[in-house]
């Protein structure tokens, strides 16, 4: 044990209590687990410490249970319950996808509130861990003026730019949100310098120290064990391969269009995407013209098996309006396990402090919309003979070390 962690150990225990708007609702639901991923590694660092996960309700789940070691909350927010579809499986596309959802907004906020306000008053919470500026930010910002909780935030992706399209009077809440905040961390450097730029010059310079960049991180155990299989020498199930919400802002129609022009040049490259999402028939549908497997949603030794068994991965983010990508932890999950991968820009990898030692090792890609480009970035690393992809592995296993949940949540700790 490091003098680090003993230090933290060795401090009194507290009740911490994590607000979500997004958490796996039941066994093998698709929705992204990273909060809870979180919270198993805060409770394993800090053990005498109390972690709870307020989460909100939806059809099927649990009002109320046991992950492990973390208790989950969850709050109710409209009746009938059928009718809970502002929060699964995220609240933007919802919206989008369906405007008169965005009515569920106003009892989602009064729900969400109340259910805190009553775990703070009745269960002595120390410190609210609030993921996402707008609405958990919000939240915590009120029970701090209310009960004098004090609260950190966790900004993920385009939270605060939904503060900067309400005007000045949005901006003016993000300030105080962010103000009254014991610290904010932002998942990439170009979240951290919009949040820095909604102040003015000399409070700015103050926010330096309380405005951070720390980005989610990947499982331990998963992270542990090597996935690359460049040194095996077997043949892979797919030469290609993503895991991703199906999704408008993950990008996938440009890999399926780039795949679709290789097989009319001759070139068939097997190809796998895993994941569930809003866009799932229409990708199915275009998937059919290149012969991409869809695998479906993937957990536990099935997510497991499907790295191993990827050659390359890709990942091809755009911007789709407001919704905008943070940092894909599946694409951590792959440069943690020393997978090749090809990523665009707009999964905002470079903007990763390990950058200028990564993009040596990996294929950047400007825009996925330049098919030509994108055509061009595929026969690249696929033209990588298994000894180069294997001392790439290695490299890149050792840059990302740090994103493992057991090594960054010691970065958390100190700085919350």
């Amino acid at each position: 044990m490091t003098a680090e962690q003993d230090a933290f150990r060795s401090l009194a225990p507290e009740h911490i209590l994590f607000l979500t708007s997004t958490l796996p609702r039941f066994e093998g639901d698709m929705q992204p687990s990273f909060v809870l991923d979180q919270a198993h590694a805060w409770k394993a660092e800090r053990a005498q410490d109390r972690v709870t996960i307020l989460a909100p309700h939806d059809a099927g789940a649990s009002r109320s249970e046991k992950a492990g070691e973390i208790e989950v909350r969850r709050f109710r927010y409209f009746r009938p319950v059928q009718w809970q579809r502002l929060a699964y499986p995220a609240i933007l596309p919802n919206i989008k996808n369906r405007p008169i959802t965005a009515l569920l907004i106003v009892p989602f906020l009064i729900a969400e509130f109340f259910a805190s306000f009553a775990m703070v008053r009745k269960e002595k919470v120390d410190l609210i861990y609030a993921h996402w500026v707008m609405p958990q930010g919000l939240i915590a910002y009120l029970l701090r003026l209310i009960c004098g909780t004090p609260y950190v935030i966790q900004n993920h992706s385009s939270d605060l730019e939904i503060f900067s399209r309400l005007g000045p009077p949005g901006r003016a809440l993000a300030r105080r949100i962010i103000r009254a905040s014991d610290r904010l961390f932002c998942v990439n450097t170009r979240q951290r310098q919009f949040a820095l730029n909604l102040f003015k010059a000399a409070e700015k310079e103050r926010m330096q120290s309380k405005i951070v960049t720390l980005p989610m991180g990947v499982a331990s155990d998963f992270a542990r064990k090597d996935r690359s299989s460049y040194e095996k020498g077997s043949p892979f199930r797919f030469e290609l391969g993503t895991i991703s919400r199906l999704s408008r802002k993950k990008g996938l129609p440009f890999l399926i269009e780039t795949l679709s022009r290789l097989k009319k040049e001759g070139i068939y490259i097997a190809t796998g995407i895993a994941g569930d999402g809003e866009d799932r028939e229409a990708l199915k549908t275009l998937g059919e013209a290149a012969d991409v497997e869809f695998t479906g949603f993937l957990q536990g030794a099935d997510k497991q098996d499907f790295f191993e068994q990827t050659r390359i991965f890709v990942f091809t983010s755009v911007t789709a309006g407001s919704d905008v990508e943070g940092l894909p932890v599946s694409l951590l999950e792959a440069l943690c396990v020393g997978k090749m991968v090809i990523a665009s820009r707009d999964t905002n990898i470079e903007m990763l402090p390990e950058w200028d030692l990564l993009k040596e090792q990996i294929r950047f890609l400007e825009d996925p919309s330049d098919i030509g480009a994108f055509e061009q970035a595929v026969r690249d690393v696929l033209g990588l003979d298994q000894g180069e992809l294997a001392e790439r592995s290695e490299r890149i296993k050792a840059i990302m070390s740090r994103y493992r949940w057991d090594h960054l949540i010691r970065e958390y700790l100190a700085a919350a």
